[in-house]
């Protein structure tokens, strides 16, 4: 069997790759490549290229509603199928640069803002609020650096473990049965 290149969402760590892990499994493809596309508009640019064979984005959240990213890289695109969609649950974490960090800013995709905002607002009432692309890329940000180290970044816990920093706090998101509709595509 040859390999299926699946094209997702954001980079490793982030909630697209695995729901893309989850439906390679449903599809039972044994040979897999995973692309971190970092966005919609790249799984789709992906597609038409022809590098990925299917792509993974994230369409709804229960709480924060439609991805805004996916509507507007979909707009106008009927050669593009919905092979299948599952709801994936979401947790979100406060990872830090280290344990005594001073938090003014929390970094992070919209979705994983709007999903936390009232937690965020509670724990953190007077920092900034700052999108990035995507959530695992938040937690390499402030690994790396390109974060400054008094912001916090809300991501998987498995982002934050792989990038090397501080769990500060666990499940932040508003609610407790919080997740997301992803779809699996293909290009017509």
């Amino acid at each position: 069997m040859a390999t299926v290149k699946v094209g997702y969402m954001g980079i490793p760590g982030s909630n697209s790759e695995q729901a893309a892990l989850e439906f390679s499994e449903k599809m039972g493809w044994d040979q897999i490549e995973l692309l971190p596309l970092v966005d919609s508009k790249g799984v789709i640019g992906g597609m038409d290229s022809g590098d990925c064979d299917y792509g993974v984005v994230a369409v709804a959240n229960i709480n924060a509603g439609p991805v805004g990213e996916t509507q507007d890289a979909l707009s106008g695109r009927d050669d593009i199928s919905m092979i299948l969609e599952q709801w994936v649950p979401i947790h979100h974490c406060v990872f830090t640069k280290s344990a005594d960090s001073q938090i003014d800013r929390i970094a992070s995709h919209i979705q994983a803002i709007l999903q936390t905002k009232g937690n965020l607002a509670r724990l953190f009432p007077s920092a900034e609020l700052m999108e990035v692309e995507d959530t695992a890329i938040a937690a390499r940000y402030l690994s790396d650096g390109t974060l400054p180290e008094n912001t916090a970044v809300i991501c998987r816990r498995n982002a934050g473990e792989m990038f090397g920093l501080h769990l500060l706090h666990e499940n932040i998101e508003d609610r407790s049965d919080n997740m997301t509709l992803f779809h699996l595509l293909r290009k017509d």
